[in-house]
Parts: structure tokens; sequence; C-alpha cells
């Protein structure tokens, strides 16, 4: 049955002039590093390399030091150098690393000239990369009973002086690299966290119980007991209904959106905190620029579908198995479950959500291009792989095959020997080899008697290129959705004179018109002006001035309306403000109540007559 649904999906696909993959030129390896010249940086067969970082990886082992190579097998530092007896070097970032030497730790660049060496009292953070340049910085520890650090330039100066603290939960204990210009501190007598600029000053408050890292101009915070995202200024980016979805994975923030969760369900804000989509029962992180988001289907069932990084659905909600470990897109792909008339089906899906094959039996994402089949039929489970039109490309023959990087794959024969395929099929290396051992490098691989001499050597394959995807995948950002606003029915009385506002319901809460509650309230000792500076999107209030109209005051409104969650700025007295805001008609609408406590005037509600009371007589009573 298999083959008759890739026979039929070929087919369909020739029918209908859609692009099939010719068999690619078959990749070629080559030796980039002997086998001499890698024991040469340690001599025990069995250990590997770190991995490579801006091009560059550390070889050694603990004990007899250690010396880099590039993605050539070039020679940059030799061996046993650095760290003999000592910590093990870590990664280049911005193209330094730290190594040590002589009881001192070193800052070499990527060519392996050394810029400078820390005094012997002072070490580094070489946990997930905490002491890493950022920016122009590193983080270098002072203290390591209190942990307190500070941090010093490229050139070996002292930016921002020994002195905070290392302690805390956030991001492995705080002290996070600069990122977006801002660094991750915390107040270990208080216990909150806060963020510093490049000088060292507190630019966002201690406030936060928990806090991330910034990463593409938002962090994510904990303020209370809610999670949520802010900005640089230190903006809560959410409406207060909503908070982040899941706190602890980034992948769940995409370059453009973040996902939350909220009084519809799961769903997306943009970085200027509008909502862009909801209503979703469960949401996966992004991968490959697309994440699986699924909704309710026939009875108590989810189907699912994609959105992209804008949050805009690409893929509609239709299929019904989203297991993520099956269904994340890789290199332009995704394999995605589906249960029809009793038949389980497995689709091939690319970015646009066009099934480019289908089949009757599970697969998996190998990667570039190719998917895992399998069969028991001879009474053994063996190995193979198709293409992304559901083709065979090589039958179920192997015990084992390896996900592809680079063009090619490690395949294991029964014999317990190792060799590598193409994405055409072709075994471009014999099953000979003892051991494979995958980098973080696309297509290089540090295997073992790839000369049939018995001994490790690094290999790199040709590569392979992610095919361009024929049709476009939407990338125009969601327009904003937000909850409905309804006319507001109760009657407002302002200093015991009957008003008629053009008021809304929102989530049970009333909010008037910025500019028609200030046009009403002038010439009372409560009146503030209101301004708006159009290049930085800012709304400014000015508490006792004097009320300037412009003629859109007291406008009459037009029923129900959908509310947006405004991206603009307020600022009242020259201070930012983060209250709740939204955009309705093209006009900026703040809960009464907020307002009211800004300016400090009188709000009351008469149950029995549904009245809404403004005095400005009075002050403001929670």
């Amino acid at each position: 049955m298999r083959k008759r649904l890739l026979s039929l999906a070929l087919a369909l696909a020739l029918c209908l002039g859609l692009t099939v993959p010719a068999a690619a030129a078959g990749a070629t390896f080559k030796e980039i590093m002997s086998a001499d010249t890698y024991d040469s940086f340690c001599d025990w067969a069995g250990y590997t390399i770190n991995g490579f970082h801006e091009g560059v990886t550390w070889r050694g082992q603990g004990g007899h030091g250690y010396g880099t190579f590039d993605t050539e097998g070039n020679i940059i530092i030799p061996p046993h150098s650095y760290s003999i007896n000592a910590s093990t070097p870590t990664d280049f970032s911005e193209g330094v690393a730290w190594a040590r030497k002589d009881n001192r730790w070193y800052a070499v660049d990527i060519t392996g000239k050394e810029l400078f060496a820390l005094d012997e009292e002072l070490s580094i953070d070489n946990i997930n990369g905490n002491s890493d340049f950022h920016e122009g910085l590193a983080k270098v520890i002072g203290n390591w009973e209190t942990r307190e650090y500070g941090f010093i330039d490229k050139t070996g100066k002292m930016v921002i002086p020994i002195g905070y603290s290392n302690y805390g939960s956030g991001d492995n204990y705080g002290g996070k690299p600069f990122h977006d210009g801002l660094a991750l501190v915390y107040d270990s007598a208080n216990a909150y966290y806060g963020y510093m600029d490049k000088t060292g000053k507190m630019v966002i408050p201690y406030q936060y119980a928990d806090a991330r890292s910034f990463k593409d101009g938002v962090a994510r915070v904990k303020l209370g007991d809610r999670w949520t995202v802010i900005d640089t200024t230190g903006k809560d980016l959410l409406p207060q209904a909503y908070s982040l979805y899941n706190s602890s994975d980034e992948g769940y923030i995409s370059s453009e959106v973040i996902a939350v969760k909220g009084p519809n369900g799961y769903g997306f804000a943009n970085k200027a905190g509008q909502i862009v989509s909801e209503g979703y029962k469960l949401v996966e992180p992004f991968s490959n620029g697309m994440a699986i988001v699924g909704k309710d289907g026939k009875g108590t069932s989810i189907v699912y579908g994609y959105v992209n990084e804008a949050g805009v659905l690409v893929v509609p909600c239709q299929y019904s198995g989203g297991n993520r470990a099956e269904a994340d897109f890789i290199d332009g792909y995704a394999v995605i479950h589906d249960y029809k008339d009793n038949v389980h089906v497995y689709n091939i899906i690319d970015k646009t959500g066009k099934v480019t094959g289908s089949i009757d039996g599970y697969i998996r994402n190998l990667g570039n291009g190719c998917f895992w089949i399998g069969s028991s039929e001879s009474g053994r489970a063996r190995d193979g792989f198709i293409d992304c039109t559901g083709r065979e490309i090589v039958s179920p023959k192997y015990k084992t095959i390896k996900e592809f990087s680079g063009g090619v794959a490690a395949v294991e024969n029964f014999d317990g020997k190792w060799g590598f395929v193409d994405t055409t099929g072709a075994e471009i290396v014999p099953c000979k080899l003892k051991w494979v051992e995958y980098t973080n490098e696309p297509g290089i691989f540090v295997v073992n008697n790839y000369n049939d001499d018995g001994r490790p050597s690094v290999i790199k394959s040709s590569g392979w290129t992610e095919p361009a995807v024929s049709g476009t995948t939407p990338s125009t950002p969601a327009k904003p959705v937000g909850p409905s606003a309804n006319p507001t029915n109760s009657k407002v009385l302002v200093n015991g004179k009957e008003v008629a506002f053009d008021a809304y319901t929102i989530d049970g809460s009333n909010y008037f018109k910025l500019r028609d509650l200030a046009f009403v309230l002038n010439g009372t000792e409560k009146q503030f002006e209101v301004g708006w500076d159009n290049a930085s999107k800012t709304i400014t209030l000015t508490s006792g001035s004097a009320y300037t109209a412009n003629g859109s005051e007291m406008a009459k409104g037009s029923g129900a309306q959908s509310a947006s969650v405004s991206a603009s700025k307020l600022l009242i007295d020259g201070k930012e403000v983060s209250l709740t805001a939204y955009t309705i008609g093209g006009n900026n609408y703040f809960k009464l109540r907020d307002i009211g406590q800004a300016f400090d005037f009188g709000i009351g509600w008469d149950n029995a007559s549904k009245t809404i009371t403004i005095d400005t007589s009075t002050g403001y009573t929670a």
C-alpha cells in the first residue's frame, strides 16, 4: 500500500506540473584533518572535538592541553597551548575566547593572538557562556565566594567594576552578558532582578521576581505572579489580561511575535503588544521559522496547523496529529500526521502548506529533504529513506540511518560498521568505519578508519543547499485582533451633570477617549492637556494644564467595534506610565479608573441606576 501511495504522489506531482526534485549531484568527501594531525592534539583516539563556533573549534583533553583548528582543518592555535591541567577553554564569541595558562585566564582572538591576561585574582564564569563577549563586553568574577562580578572590554579595561551579585534563579544565577545594550543583574538583598546599561547604570529598576536576558528587543520577566515581556525601556508589552504562554523556552518568541495565553485561549502578540491571533488550544515553539498550533476539532480532538514567524496561519488547522517530535519543520519540510477514513496518513508539507508527498506508514524527518522509512518484512527492522515527494530513494536495508547533515547521512550495516550515503542514495563511503561522530557544523564528522588504518580523522562533505520553495509564504504581519468593544450603556454624570460620552465596555471595564475626558474636565481643578508626538508615537498628558481642543471631541460612536491594544507610549507629567489602552477607530481609549487614579478625581458607580459618576472635587479611591 505504501508504494502505491508513493507512486500516486509522484504521478500527481508530474501531472500538475509541480517540482519534483531531480537527483542532486552526488555529494563528495574530503579529509580535512589526517589521523596524525588529529592525534597531535590528543592521542586518546576516542576523544572528540568540542564543537565549532564562529568557524573554529578547540581540540584537546584535560591534562594535555588544547589548541584550535577551523572548518577546513587549518591549525590556528597549536596543540597543547592552553588549559593544561586546567579548565576547558570557552567557545569563541565575537571573535574572542577565554583559555587558561600559567594560572591566569587569557582572552584569545580567533587568529590565535593573545589580547590580554586577567589578573590572577580574577576569573571567569565558564558555565553556559556566561563570560562570553557580547556587544564588546564580558563578565569576569572578582570573588567566587560571593560571585561578585564586573565587565571587561576587549582591551582588558574594566568598564564596569566588580560589585554585582551573581546569585538568583533567572538565566542560571543572573549576571548574563549584554544583549540589546542591557545586562540582567540581581539584587541579592531584596531578591529582585533589573537591568543595567553599559555604563553600569540601572535603567530598569530591580522589580522582577524572575527574569531573562534580552533578545531581539524583548525580555521575559516575572512581574508579581505574572510572566510577561518588556521592551528595553522596561515597558510591559502585553495587555494585563495576557501572559507568556511559556516562560522558560525562548523558542516561543520569534523574530516578530510572542506566544501568549489570555481570556480567549492561546495566541500571538507582536512586539508592540498587539494581539495578532488567538483562540488556539495548543502552541509549540518555533522551529525553522514555523510553529505548530492546534484548535478544537470534532469531539474532543485537536486539529493542527502552522503559523509563520509573523503569527500568520500558513497551514490551516486540519491535521489530526501534531506531535512536535515528528512535526517540526527541518530544512524547509515537516511531517504531519492525519487520520481519515480509518487510515493513518503521513504528509510531507513545505512552508506554504503544500503537501509534496504522502505515505500510509510512519516516516520521520531526517533533514536535507529526506525522510526515514522502515520495514520489518524480512523479520528484522531495516531502515531506508524517501525524498520530499515520497519517492523511495533507498529501500529499507540498513540497520541504522542517522540524520542528514551537509547532504550526507551516516548509515550502519548489520556488522556494526558505518558508512555514508548522500541524498541520491549513493553510498559514497562504504560501511567500513568503526564509529562516526557528528559535529555541530553541517557536513563535518570525526570518523574512525576512513583510511583503513583504525585511526580517527576529520572529514567534510561538499555540502547541501536548501531548495527554493515554489509559491509564496505569507509574511505580512497579521492584522492585530483584540476583544470586542461594546458601547457603554451606563449613564455618566460629571460633577452632577449628565454627559453623553463615546465610551466602550471591554472585558467588563469602561474605556473612555482621552480627548473626551480632557475636554469635559477642562476648567476644573483636575484638568489636563493631551499631546501627541507622531515621530515617537507618544501620548503626553500634563496635569493642571488647560486642554486644547482639536475638533474631534465628543463625536458619536458607531456601535460595537473591534479593539486593538494601543502601541503608543504614554507620558504623564514627563514620566512614562504603563496603562492598559485600546485603539478603537483610530482613537486611544483608556480605562476610566486608571485615568481617575492618575489625575486623582473621584469615580463612582450606582448599581441601581447603572450610573457612572465623575467628581473632580474629591480624590480617587479604589
